[in-house]
């Protein structure tokens, strides 16, 4: 059994947090998954960049690409 200033103050406590929902309503609770505006951000930040020019690499005067390990 809590001492009697530990259940005033945990009254205190449960009085603030009811009045604190009162006041600014179920919108003050953080949402729980903000993962949907971070991916947002990426993808505006995506759309803005530059799209990468692609390269031919079987172009006149580039190296082949060759196998790892010693040519027989």
């Amino acid at each position: 059994m809590p001492s009697a200033p530990m259940a005033l103050l945990f009254a205190a406590v449960g009085a603030a947090a009811v009045v604190w929902y009162l006041a600014y309503g179920p919108a003050a609770v953080p949402a729980g998954d903000t993962t949907a505006g971070r991916t947002g951000a990426m993808r505006r930040r995506s759309e803005r960049s530059a799209v990468p020019t692609l390269r031919d690499p079987d172009a006149a005067g580039r190296p082949r690409p060759r196998a790892p390990g010693a040519a027989l």
